[in-house]
Parts: C-alpha cells; sequence; structure tokens
C-alpha cells in the first residue's frame, strides 16, 4: 500500500514573507519535476487559503473556517492527515501530529529571542523541542542553521538534513516598471533594503548608518534608502522609528513584479542583517543583476559567496563606509553584477526539490 504524503497548507491563507515564499516554491518545485513524484502527494488547505494551481499534487481544502489559522493547524490538520505523513514546509507544525517531516528555518527563537514576543519565543522553542522527542524529521536550510539547531536542541546535526532555498524564481516574472514612477523613484539613485521588521533584519542600524553618509556622497547627487518590507507586531518585538531622517523611503510589502523592478534598477541591495537561516533577497537581487552589500554574519557568507561586498553589522562605520563604497565604485559595481547572477543560479528550486525528496523518511514515498 502505498503511503500518503500531505502537506501543510497553512502558508496559503498566510501573507507572503519568507517562510510562505520556501514553501509556496517548494510545493511548485515538487509539483514540476519531470519524472513524477514517487507516491500520493496531497496539499492539505485551510478554507479562505489560496489554492494554487498544480498537475501532479492533489489539493484539498479541509475542516471549516473557525477564525484562528493556529487552530486549524492545531486540530484540523493534524486529523485530516493522520493516515499518512505531514510535511511542514513553513516552520511550524501541528503538536499532536503523527509522523510529521518538518523544514525548521532557524535556531532564532534560542539565539535571539530578544527579536520575538515571550508568547511566540515560548511556543516555538516548546514545539520544536516536542517534535525532537517524538522523532519528527528535520529539515533546514543552510549548514549554518543545522549546526544552530542541532546545538539548540541537543541532537546530532547529521539528524538534521539541508534543504537550501532556491533562488529563481523571479526569472519568469515581468517587472513592473510602473513602480518607480509610483514611488517617485524614475531616474533616481537609490540603495535598496528587503526585510522584515525582525530587529535581527538590522534596519534601524542601517537607517542611521545611511543618515551618516556624508553629502558629497554619492558625487553625482543624492541617494535614497528604498525599505520594502511589512510589520508584524504581533510577532516581532520593537518598532522602527515614527520618523525617518531624509532620504529613507518605507514601501511596506511589494509584489514581485515590483521588487524584481526595485532589483534591477538599484545602485545596489544592502543587507546587513545580523542573523538569518538562509537570506534569500541578496540571491533574488544577486539574480536580478543588483549588487549586493550583506552582513558577515550567520549564513550570508555561505549563501553569496565572493559574489557579495561583505559588512560587519555591528559597526555602524563600517557599515556608511561600504555604503559609500558601493555607490562610488563603478569597477566594484560592475565586477558584483557579473558574479552575482553566476552565484544565484547555484540554487535552483528543482534542487531543492530533490533534496527535500531525498530527506525524506525511508518508507514515506514507497
Amino acid at each position: 500500500m502505498t503511503d500518503t504524503v500531505y502537506i501543510n497548507g497553512k502558508f496559503t491563507a498566510q501573507p507572503t514573507t519568507g517562510v510562505q515564499r520556501v514553501a509556496s516554491r517548494l510545493v511548485q518545485a515538487l509539483d514540476a519535476r519531470a519524472q513524477g513524484l514517487p507516491g500520493r502527494w496531497v496539499l492539505l488547505c485551510p478554507p479562505g487559503g489560496q489554492r494554487p494551481v498544480l498537475k501532479t499534487i492533489d489539493c484539498q481544502v479541509v475542516g471549516r473556517h473557525q477564525g484562528a489559522l493556529h487552530l486549524w493547524e492545531q486540530v484540523q490538520l493534524p486529523l485530516a492527515a493522520r493516515h499518512g505523513w505531514l510535511l511542514n514546509l513553513a516552520g511550524s507544525a501541528p503538536w499532536g501530529g503523527g509522523r510529521n517531516v518538518c523544514l525548521i528555518h532557524d535556531a532564532a527563537v534560542f539565539d535571539h529571542p530578544e527579536a520575538y514576543t515571550p508568547s511566540f519565543v515560548l511556543w516555538y522553542r516548546t514545539l520544536f523541542r516536542h517534535l525532537v522527542r517524538h522523532g519528527a524529521t528535520l529539515l533546514t536550510v543552510s549548514e549554518f542553521s543545522r549546526q544552530r539547531l542541532a546545538a539548540a536542541l541537543r541532537v546530532d546535526a547529521a539528524r538534521i538534513a539541508v534543504v537550501p532555498n532556491g533562488a529563481d524564481h523571479l526569472q519568469g516574472v515581468r517587472p513592473d516598471t510602473e513602480v518607480l514612477q509610483r514611488l517617485g523613484l524614475a531616474g533616481q539613485r537609490y540603495l535598496l533594503a528587503v526585510g522584515s521588521a525582525n530587529p535581527t533584519k538590522n534596519l534601524a542600524p542601517l537607517v542611521t548608518a545611511f543618515a551618516a553618509l556624508p553629502p558629497a556622497s554619492p558625487p553625482a547627487g543624492k541617494v535614497r534608502l528604498v525599505i520594502v518590507g511589512g510589520v508584524n507586531e504581533r510577532v516581532f518585538s520593537g518598532r522602527h522609528a515614527s520618523e525617518d531622517p531624509a532620504g529613507v523611503q518605507r514601501t511596506g510589502r511589494l509584489g514581485d513584479s515590483e521588487l524584481k523592478t526595485l532589483y534591477e534598477h538599484a545602485r545596489a541591495l544592502v543587507f546587513p542583517s545580523r542573523y538569518e537561516g538562509f537570506g534569500l533577497p541578496p540571491l533574488e537581487a544577486m539574480g536580478c543583476g543588483c549588487p549586493v552589500l550583506a552582513s558577515c554574519a550567520a549564513s550570508m557568507p555561505q549563501v553569496c559567496g565572493d559574489a557579495a561586498l561583505y559588512v560587519d553589522p555591528d559597526s555602524a562605520t563600517e557599515l556608511t563606509a561600504a555604503m559609500v563604497r558601493i555607490l562610488e565604485d563603478d569597477a566594484l559595481a560592475a565586477r558584483l553584477r557579473r558574479d552575482g547572477p553566476l552565484q544565484a543560479a547555484r540554487f535552483t528550486w528543482a534542487a531543492s526539490a530533490d533534496r527535500l525528496l531525498a530527506a525524506m523518511p525511508p518508507g514515506s514515498l514507497a
């Protein structure tokens, strides 16, 4: 008898941030495998979710609408998946699930609890430890995250398989060039930052470092700092400053077409994050030919390789100096535009899907 692999579709009813994007792209890559998927696969979605169009993977809406997605995931989802394996791709998983396969993106609730609300930290620390005790198959997105999770959960790192993110999802996206007019950026020089309100993204120090740019930099005139990303105060502790200095422009969340345009026209992406399980925006930028100035912390050197200009995220002076360099050094910018696409091409969602299949528990794909 063939086992069924059910996929936790909670992400289909959530706003698209990092983990939701990863879950969506992995599902699409699994569905698109030319040789087909072994066994039976079913995406279980909550009522009200945006059901993706899939060819091979069945898509089913299960349960009844009860308001909170957390309740759906903890009560209705495990009931629907009780006769098979449950693949959880967006960080969370049911407490009472049976055969769980869980992609845990990072160990941030252990390494940086100050970045989150106390209730968020308590729940996820407890959940991850519970999953370990009950034999869940563990996946993560980078060697850095594997080592940090192994230390936090007190398990052998060999128990955690690495399934990297892909970076080719913007290739088929048609740019929305009108966004430059809407944001007043047409003909303007700007640095781009992409990230949520999580304090580990280091956006507040980035704004401070940007404000310290010398008046003569860049020589061609004024430059802006454009920050793309949303805010979720139920998850992250702290807020960005209510008043930004001149030249800083926050857009909120943008769609892929708009984001691709901003990558293509930016002088550089500045990504000074102090902590990343993987760090997808730098590879997105590289794939669009955008030079990248990245933090030398956490997973970033593993992900960006030699295709980024690195900076100490804890040094405001160094960050300001690096921005001046990326603005003024045309030869450096040209090298990064050349090397970035080659680095990004190493990470594809098809390869990630194959890594995921190879990490599935023995017997789950019989």
